[in-house]
């Protein structure tokens, strides 16, 4: 019975404390902030947060422009009037996410999943979006004006051919 207590005790207190990080925790690499809803309208330029997860977390208006957050989960977020301008977001999942006026120019989306996303007015002017996924995507007035989207999946499910600079062909 006293063994049972401990490893009770041992799992309420100690093992939560290991794995998540709290909303006022500092932003950084691999941290989770699942959930957490942030102030609007931050500068958050130069960001490193490689390998963290801001699923169903709240940034808008914020500034990521020329942060670092390759391998990152900012999955069904909301990100409305944000700017990720020379960002790095190599391989991350930004499925079902708001990016409603956001400003990804000159951005590496290279691999990004943006899976049902709403990228309503969002700016992708001159970002690569090599093999990005679109699918189901809102992608209603974006730009990709010199966005390259060579072997994007485009909301048809369709792969973007090789050349397809600005449009998928």
């Amino acid at each position: 019975m006293k063994k049972l207590t401990f490893i009770l005790l041992f799992t309420i207190i100690l093992i939560p404390s290991l794995s998540y990080a709290g909303c006022d925790d500092p932003l950084g690499d691999g941290v989770d902030y699942t959930n957490c809803r942030f102030s609007d309208g931050q500068n958050l330029e130069g960001s490193y947060l490689p390998n963290s997860n801001l699923s169903f977390t709240s940034f808008i208006q914020v500034n990521f422009d020329k942060s670092i957050m390759m391998n990152s989960t900012l999955a069904f977020g909301t990100f409305s009037e944000s700017t990720f301008y020379r960002a790095n977001l190599y391989e991350s999942n930004l499925e079902g996410a708001n990016f409603e006026k956001t400003n990804f120019t000159s951005a590496n989306l290279t691999r990004v999943n943006f899976t049902g996303a709403s990228l309503i007015e969002s700016n992708f002017q001159n970002s690569n979006l090599v093999e990005a996924n679109f699918i189901s995507a809102n992608l209603t007035n974006a730009n990709f004006e010199g966005a390259n989207l060579n072997g994007a999946t485009w909301i048809d499910n369709r792969t973007c051919k090789a050349g397809s600079i600005g449009e998928c062909k």
